[in-house]
């Protein structure tokens, strides 16, 4: 079984702004905190040393003393290294420029716990794309980060900006829309079927042969739980089990 944790540094000269965003990053289960820098020399020089143990995600101040985000990024290129970086700053008007450089998020200050967590999730991905097996989503409910395998969810229902996720083992309410948890969602294995419902394909057990609703069944002798097809969704869904 693959490493399910992913490394990390934090590369940000405001003492406080490097403090909180190293522990809105520790509260997920799976990233690790490799290090912390004031500034880029710091950051460069280590990671000169540890080019056989990089870090899998770089957070990036832009407007730094001596050495900005930018002079940051075009040193690394020389390294035998390529980690996913996500910029954090306080201006816009670097989003432009930040097209230059392969980038896998940007974020602005003050940095929301949403937007921070879909960048990670982006960047995840583009991390480890052959990772199946090991594949999972980090929610957060309530007060706490919760880890579930993709095998394991049944549904999701979306409910204004909350969505429910029944699982095999219980059932989980995150704030988010049903919209983000699509795209969060592996395509091959999760299917839209309503404006409210995204399914796992694999529990499947029926549907109706118009296609106006599916049963899910979560494990053998379990009761099916039947869900509405909605009317925009039902060609893509006749695709979706015609084809398999």
């Amino acid at each position: 079984m693959k490493n399910s944790h992913y490394t990390f540094i934090v590369v940000e000269d405001v003492a406080l702004q490097r403090e909180h965003l190293t522990e809105l990053l520790q509260a997920r289960l799976d990233l690790h905190h490799q290090a912390s820098f004031e500034n880029a020399e710091e950051a460069y020089d280590y990671l000169s040393e540890q080019a056989d143990n990089p870090p899998d995600l770089i957070f990036l101040d832009i407007e730094m003393p001596e050495a900005s985000g930018f002079n940051f990024l075009e040193a690394i290129k020389h390294l035998r290294i390529s980690p996913q970086v996500i910029i954090t700053t306080a201006f816009a008007e670097y989003a432009v420029k930040g097209y230059e450089y392969d980038l896998s998020g940007y974020l602005l200050k003050p940095i929301e716990e949403e937007q921070l967590n879909r960048a990670i999730d982006k960047a995840l991905k583009q991390r480890s794309p052959e990772r199946q097996e090991d594949d999972h989503l980090m929610i957060k409910e309530k007060s706490r980060w919760v880890k579930l395998s993709y095998g394991e969810i049944l549904y999701c229902e979306g409910a204004n900006v909350d969505v429910r996720l029944v699982t095999l083992g219980g059932e989980y309410l995150t704030r988010d829309r049903i919209k983000n948890m699509e795209q969060r969602l592996p395509a091959d294995r999760f299917l839209r079927i309503h404006d409210s419902f995204i399914i796992n394909l694999e529990y499947i057990k029926s549907y109706a042969s118009n296609f106006t609703f599916v049963e899910l069944c979560p494990e053998p002798g379990a009761e099916l739980q039947q869900l509405r097809i909605g009317p925009k969704y039902r060609d893509q869904f006749r695709e979706r089990v015609s084809g398999e």
